[in-house]
């Protein structure tokens, strides 16, 4: 036993002075312990700096991989106990024992007993030596005093390779955290920040899984990195329980067993094992949280337990982290600050020129014209399409004003491109939006569209919904939408858009619609903040020029009162100048018809009794009428009688037929056979047929017209089948101007030269005292149709 005391001493004493790495002298000692004490295996378990954790450091006969990646976690175990104890153990049996602590990856399932002694130097326990034999064995003391006596022969030289070991750990994680740090001070991209912080922290600590969480208002969000280690969703169990955890109190967690520590949820989800979790902190501020998960060993399916070393390690990788993080959200924060103030300057510049190109507008529909184009030419807000309502107040409605867009995405490519030429070559956006065609936005199909919808104020459609609210609604998606909506959208051909209410004097007038059709573009929140202050001077040009047309039209209507209070007194100086003139000119008359009648009792041949015949009629009946100027000026008839209508239009065209031969004019009549008699006074609707056929004679008889020549009379019942005659005269004089339209039955009006302006204002008199109604059906470019409804009255 001496020969053998002395040849180990040796032995312990060459390996101490041989100056091997720890990992090599560890192997030598327990080479000798199964040697001295005929084992068939041995092995070196060392604690910690923390003495949180015994990791197998050397062994003999066990499984070769399990050196330097087997670890034991505080407790677990029978070398715990030696450890704890600072007391030798032998075992025949160690399965036997409750403290036995079963890792299969280390090969130790062949052997059956064990003898374990503290590495002790002083006070101070080191790690476990231990032996083990496949048989079962009754060790005894001179045994167990050899184990203790190698053990603590070679504590000495254990702890000083341990702390030569440890200061080169020590210098190889400073130097990849240096490294580590230049690295992530050379960029502001996060994603670049993170892949150097996880591959630091891969190469330090061996983790199988590292994830970066990022804080939101001191939560973690959605956003994590690598996405590659799951889906959002499925890491939100994580994300909700331990890492916000984490982010709240600001504290690392580490976790040796998930399956024993179960106090958050969803951990299974990113480990097998254990888990260490770190705040990413930097001046009290929380910048997000680095977990790292399952270090990566040899033996397939273990992973042991983090270390307290690799704890702290991760901690000074978080710090550098957070620094770089804070940094990097300084810098992106300032840039879009300098972003914001850009845009932020843009936009007042397009906003001061569309408010300038509003103000500048000169009536209703110039001003409609300038908004919309405000809101989908690119130098302003840039939409693709846009709809102006107007809010009806008597009817709590919304409707459709104009709408400006292309058709479709062929005309969108040609519109835009022909805008930016214009625009590129022109003076100017405020000279641009002002010389807009109005017509050629009204030809389009999408105005015309948009100029037929109608929507309650009490409907639940997003339109409805921004004027009521009084704030814009954003339909994003088919989740944003009510059943009106969808409806609403379906008509629309877009399923996103945005509406923008416009108020003025707090009352909403109308509203914005806007979509992106064509290139498909989101509408962001940036853009209706945009539309929202474009709103507000939109709502206020629109409000103020309904204000000034509406005094507009108050002038108007002053001005027409004004001119008919003077057309009354001149038709009260015309009843006087008439009644003076039937009295003058009826002898004159009564002699002339008297020598018609004689040339007509003895005619000088059949031309001339025809002439004579009419010369007697119409002479009779210019009697008949200035014998009636007195009863019409007093509005009444006395010679209504049952009326052949036919045959009076036959008469009125036998009038005219000659100079309607002469100017080229086609004259037909298409009179019903079934025309009843009527009460009429025969001069007087005779006298309106003459004035209306002369009208339309005179307007097809003009040099310039370059139209057909068609003149057509035609009579027929009421519609209602009442008891009344319908006649209507027809031409094809071109029509009569828009400007000219409105007093065209005002006395005295006239657009010729030798012209008084009674005709027509005689004719709708005429009819009027007959309890007629008398229509007009102009048509520009075409010609004009006179309809004179008149009943049956006795």
């Amino acid at each position: 036993m001496k020969d053998m005391d002395e040849k180990l001493l040796r032995e312990l004493s060459s390996i101490s002075l041989s100056r091997l790495y720890l990992s090599g002298m560890l192997d030598n000692i327990a080479a000798s312990a199964a040697e001295a004490l005929s084992a068939d295996a041995a092995a070196i378990l060392l604690l910690d700096e923390a003495r949180e954790t015994l990791t197998l450091r050397a062994c003999r006969g066990l499984s070769s991989e399990a050196a330097n990646n087997i670890r034991l976690p505080k407790g677990k175990g029978v070398s715990w106990r030696i450890a704890s104890q600072r007391k030798p153990v032998a075992l025949a049996r160690v399965r036997d024992d409750p403290d036995f602590y079963h890792i299969p990856q280390t090969g130790e399932d062949r052997f059956t007993s064990m003898l374990g002694a503290p590495i002790m130097l002083g006070e101070n326990c080191l790690g476990v030596l231990y032996v083990q034999t496949v048989g079962p064995r009754d060790y005894s003391e001179d045994d167990t005093a050899l184990l203790q006596e190698i053990a603590s022969l070679a504590a000495g030289s254990i702890q000083a390779g341990w702390h030569i070991e440890r200061a080169q750990e020590k210098v190889r994680f400073l130097t990849a955290l240096n490294d580590m740090s230049g690295r992530v001070s050379s960029t502001d991209d996060f994603i670049q920040i993170s892949g150097h912080v996880l591959r630091c922290a891969a190469e330090i600590i061996q983790a199988r899984t590292l994830i970066i969480w990022t804080a939101e208002n001191g939560l973690p969000s959605l956003k994590h990195f690598p996405e590659a280690t799951g889906d959002p969703e499925y890491l939100r169990p994580v994300r909700d329980g331990l890492i916000t955890h984490v982010m709240k109190t600001r504290v690392a967690v580490k976790i040796d067993d998930i399956a024993v520590e179960s106090a958050f949820a969803g951990l299974d989800r990113v480990a097998q094992k254990s888990i260490i979790c770190h705040p990413l902190l930097l001046l009290d501020e929380v910048h997000g949280v680095l977990l790292a998960a399952d270090r990566v060993s040899k033996p397939d399916g273990y992973f042991a337990p983090f270390t307290q070393e690799e704890f702290s390690a991760l901690s000074d990788i978080a710090q550098v982290a957070a620094q770089a993080i804070q940094r990097s959200k300084a810098k992106q924060e300032l840039a879009s600050a300098l972003v914001r103030n850009e845009r932020n300057a843009r936009e007042l510049s397009i906003l001061f020129e569309l408010s300038v190109a509003m103000q500048q507008a000169y009536n209703f529909d110039d001003l409609l014209a300038v908004i919309l184009s405000c809101v989908t030419v690119g130098e302003g807000l840039g939409f693709n399409r846009a709809m102006l309502f107007l809010v009806n107040e008597n009817s709590e409605t919304l409707q459709g004003i104009l709408g400006l867009g292309p058709d479709t995405g062929e005309d969108a490519a040609q519109d835009w491109k022909k805008t930016t030429d214009q625009l590129k070559t022109g003076p100017g956006l405020i000279p641009w939006l002002l010389n807009r065609d109005l017509e050629e936005i009204k030809r389009k199909k999408f105005n015309a569209f948009a100029t037929s919808l109608t929507i309650s104020l009490s409907s639940d459609n997003a339109l409805a919904r921004a004027v009521r609210s009084h704030s814009p609604v954003n339909i994003a998606s088919s989740s944003d939408m009510s059943p009106d909506d969808r409806l609403f959208a379906y008509a629309l051909g877009c399923d996103r858009f945005a509406v923008i209410p416009l108020i003025a004097r707090e009352n909403a007038v109308g509203a914005i619609l806007v979509d992106n059709l064509f290139n498909d573009k989101p509408i962001t929140g940036e853009d209706l903040k945009l539309l929202t202050r474009f709103s507000a001077p939109t709502a206020w040009a629109l409000e103020n020029m309904r204000l000034v047309d509406r005094l507009s039209r108050t002038n108007r209507d002053l001005i027409t009162l004004e001119s008919r209070m003077a057309q009354v007194e001149r038709m009260s100086a015309l009843g006087e100048v008439s009644a003076e003139l039937a009295h003058e000119i009826k002898n004159p008359l009564t002699v002339i018809g008297g020598f018609a009648r004689r040339l007509y009792q003895k005619p000088g041949g059949e031309a001339g009794a025809g002439y004579a015949e009419i010369i007697v009629r119409e002479v009779e009946r210019l009697e008949m009428l200035l014998e009636n100027t007195l009863e019409v000026t007093r509005g009444q008839f006395d010679n209504r009688r049952p009326v052949n209508l036919n045959q009076l239009v036959r008469e009125v065209a036998d009038l005219y037929w000659r100079v309607m031969t002469e100017e080229g004019i086609d004259m037909k009549l298409d009179l019903a056979s079934d025309l009843p008699l009527v009460n009429l006074d025969s001069a007087q609707i005779k006298q309106a047929l003459i004035n209306l056929t002369i009208n339309a004679v005179e307007a097809m008889s003009c040099k310039r017209h370059k139209l057909s020549r068609k003149l057509r009379i035609a009579t027929s019942r009421t519609k209602d089948n009442s008891p009344g005659v319908v006649i209507s005269i027809s031409d094809t004089g071109g029509g009569i101007a828009p400007r000219d339209a409105p007093d065209i039955f005002n006395p005295f009006f006239t657009t010729k030269p030798t012209g008084t302006g009674l005709g027509l204002s005689l004719c709708r008199k005429i009819v009027r005292l007959h309890k007629g109604v008398m229509e007009i059906d102009n048509r520009l470019g075409v010609g004009v149709t006179f309809t004179l409804t008149l009943p049956n009255e006795a």
